[in-house]
């Protein structure tokens, strides 16, 4: 039972950083903010990186 619900917290911790981002990536109000928050170069970084560029 603990092992269980050890679980669900885990995951509810990974959905809340998740969710975290995606409200952060929906405050972006123009192609400037999008790179000064760096997520625009750590996407073309990480995706060069795993050869989908």
């Amino acid at each position: 039972m603990k092992d269980n619900l050890d679980d669900v917290i885990k995951r509810l911790l990974q959905l809340e950083k998740k969710l975290e981002k995606y409200y952060s990536l929906l405050l972006i109000n123009n192609e400037l903010d999008f790179i000064l928050k760096g997520n625009y170069i750590l996407d073309e970084v990480e995706n060069i990186l795993q050869g989908n560029y």
